[in-house]
């Protein structure tokens, strides 16, 4: 075995699609691998030393943490961005790990060519997305290897890190690029990222079942345009745009008043975030 990191997402909402027909398990599991065929997309994941997939489930490794984390967070952003304007575009979750992991060849193949991996690194990646009973498009990373990488990089861990509710849990602001120097050149795909995301809360944000996962989509841009203005207020970063154009309270109040299902102290919630950023 050796040190790596692991990065493993999945299709968001999987096995709610995996029911009846499996119709809609189908369509995700196409429409990810057509996005995952584009040029752009496809040359991004052949810069992981190795990469596995079975059903919904992506096993992507590198040796550097660091690299591994800009890596997946520029993976995930143009997976969504990429497909955002499809009627309903494929999100996926997953975690960064790192620790022991052993390549193997496949169990059914006559190669040594490697198609397997196992290790603890493996088991904590899928852990983390599984029994954090957190929702959203999210990727997860757990507080040891946030604290490695904020050793190495201070400011990449500042930008793009940050502590979640599930005890020893921390995300990516993956809505962010990897470095706070690329955040204007970067501000119009951000926007779209941010718009789809209120789209999907305005359609699907009060479902009994799987809302949460687009309410938390939605949060999830709220802290990342916050973590925005944190840097532009302490003169790291000067905003081309303003900050009200990626997520505006008068364009949230509207929503939440023509949607329904959505529980109040969500509501609440993420009113006083879009409010504090335009402050």
């Amino acid at each position: 075995m050796g040190q790596e990191a692991v990065f493993y997402f999945d299709v968001l909402g999987f096995r709610h699609m995996a029911g009846g027909t499996a119709d809609a398990a189908i369509d995700a599991l196409s429409d990810l691998a057509e996005i995952l065929r584009i040029p752009e997309i496809f040359s991004r994941t052949g810069e992981w030393s190795h990469r596995y997939a079975l059903s919904d489930s992506v096993f992507l490794t590198r040796q550097d943490p660091v690299e591994a984390l800009r890596h997946a967070s520029e993976l995930v952003f143009n997976l969504v961005q990429l497909n955002a304007a499809t009627e309903e575009p494929t999100l996926v979750r997953g975690a960064l790990a790192f620790g022991e992991v052993r390549h193997l060849k496949g169990i059914f193949l006559a190669t040594d060519e490697p198609a397997n991996v196992v290790g603890p690194a493996v088991v904590e990646a899928v852990t983390l997305t599984e029994a954090s009973g957190l929702k959203g498009p999210r990727i997860f990373l757990s507080d040891g290897l946030a604290t490695t990488i904020a050793r190495s990089e201070p400011e990449l861990a500042e930008w793009q890190l940050r502590p979640t509710s599930a005890p020893g849990v921390w995300e990516v602001l993956w809505i962010l690029p990897a470095e706070p120097a690329q955040f204007v050149q970067d501000e119009l795909a951000v926007t779209e990222v941010c718009k789809l995301a209120l789209r999907l809360l305005g359609r699907n944000g009060g479902h009994p079942i799987y809302g949460g996962h687009y309410r938390e989509f939605v949060s999830l841009a709220g802290r990342c345009i916050e973590r925005v203005a944190k840097f532009a207020k302490s003169g790291r970063l000067v905003p081309g745009l303003p900050l009200t154009t990626f997520l505006s309270a008068t364009e949230v109040k509207e929503l939440f008043d023509a949607t329904s299902g959505l529980p109040d102290e969500y509501v609440a919630h993420l009113m006083r975030l879009v409010e504090s950023i335009g402050r």
